[in-house]
C-alpha cells in the first residue's frame, strides 16, 4: 500500500522526487498502519485538493486496497516543520477577556450613536 501510494501521489504532484512516504503502526491502535505523505510545500495544494477532495479520494483509493489485504490504513498529509509555527498561529488568536469584548462593544455602540446623530443633524 505504501508503493501505491507514492505511485498515486508522484504522478499528481508537479515535484515527484520531493515526494516520501513513511509507513508505522499506530502505537494507540494495534493492527492500523499510518502512511504519511511528505510533498514539496508548492505540491500540498495540489495533493488536497480543493476542500479535500483530492486527498480524501487518494484516502478512499488506498482504503479499498487495505480492505482487500484484510488491514487498516490511514493516510496523512505531514505538516510544515518550520519553526514556530504553531506558536504563530496561537499568537494570531489573542484570548480577549468578557470585561474587554464588553468596553468594545460600548465604544462601538457609542460610535455608531453618534455616526447615526451627524447624519440625521446633516438632514435637517
Amino acid at each position: 500500500m505504501k508503493a501505491l501510494l507514492e505511485q498515486i501521489v508522484k504522478g499528481i504532484v508537479n515535484n515527484p522526487d520531493a515526494v516520501s512516504v513513511e509507513e508505522r503502526e499506530s502505537v494507540d491502535f494495534p493492527g492500523l498502519i499510518i502512511l504519511e505523505v511528505t510533498v514539496d510545500d508548492s505540491d500540498k495544494g495540489i495533493l488536497i485538493g480543493r476542500s479535500g477532495k483530492t486527498i480524501n479520494a487518494i484516502r478512499d483509493l488506498i482504503k479499498i486496497s487495505a480492505i482487500r489485504n484484510q488491514k487498516r490504513v490511514k493516510v496523512l498529509v505531514k505538516e510544515d516543520e518550520r519553526p514556530g509555527k504553531e506558536n504563530r498561529r496561537r499568537e494570531e488568536k489573542e484570548e480577549v477577556t468578557p470585561k474587554e469584548v464588553d468596553q468594545q462593544t460600548s465604544e462601538m455602540n457609542t460610535q455608531a450613536s453618534e455616526e447615526v446623530e451627524d447624519m440625521l443633524n446633516d438632514e435637517v
